[in-house]
């Protein structure tokens, strides 16, 4: 009989144990998930304040000529360290090249952290040449990169190039430079202009370009296998799956 109240005793107090365990444990989970969500919190305000600084200073500079020499926008890039640890991909950094728009958008999920000027050639189905024409789609950032080139045959070289597609064919870059270094100012007085037709087509051999500055940030800073979605007027949405 004691030896049944003995056991009776020990079940009681292992249970009172195991029952305070659970309750420090549960707490102790509480804590970090609310000090891990204000830390979110925290990187949301911050990103949603620059986000809104980059808007104004975009609408401000819209009428002037992009300086191809300077970063797209005032300011200080986005630090993407926050967002390398996500796995989800609906809300990893991307980059969302817009044809139409002739613009490069530094994504985090559905969220613009930078917007870069870019001169992309439009695929005008019949009427473009190959030579002219930059691919629309799903493509990840490749490896391939180089701090500069110069290509005799096209009569033009660029700075800071990263492929995104055939392993050194298709590139971010900059704008284009001469054989003697010189940056070909015509060509880099189309950054971000909208006006690209048929007959006025950039040709850029697919490539897209951007400011040195901009383009020298991409390299250094987004990392191979990040997703590059690149699409025209008609297919805005085509490739925004992932997303939703």
């Amino acid at each position: 009989m004691k030896n049944k109240k003995w056991l009776y005793w020990l079940v009681a107090l292992l249970l009172v144990a195991a029952a305070g365990y659970s309750v420090i444990h549960v707490h102790k989970a509480e804590q970090a998930n609310s000090v891990k969500m204000a830390k979110q919190a925290s990187i949301d305000k911050k990103r949603d304040q620059k986000i809104a600084k980059q808007k104004k200073d975009q609408k401000q500079r819209a009428r002037k000529l992009v300086d191809w020499s300077k970063p797209s926008l005032t300011g200080e890039y986005p630090d993407l360290t926050p967002y390398r640890h996500i796995k989800k991909k609906k809300d990893k950094v991307w980059l969302d090249v817009s044809v139409r728009k002739q613009r490069v958008y530094v994504m985090q999920g559905r969220y613009i952290l930078y917007t870069m000027y870019a001169s992309i050639g439009k695929n005008y189905d019949g009427h473009t040449q190959d030579y002219q024409r930059t691919p629309v789609g799903d493509f990840r950032l490749q490896k391939e990169h180089g701090p500069e080139y110069y290509d005799a045959t096209k009569k033009y070289g660029a700075k800071y190039w990263t492929s995104f597609s055939g392993h050194g064919v298709y590139r971010f870059e900059s704008v284009p430079f001469d054989k003697n270094g010189k940056v070909i100012e015509k060509q880099a007085g189309r950054l971000g202009s909208q006006k690209v037709t048929k007959k006025h087509n950039i040709k850029n051999y697919g490539s897209i370009r951007l400011t040195v500055p901009d383009a020298k940030w991409l390299q250094e800073n987004i990392k191979p296998h990040t997703r590059v979605v690149v699409h025209g007027k008609k297919s805005d949405k085509e490739f925004l799956d992932f997303l939703y």
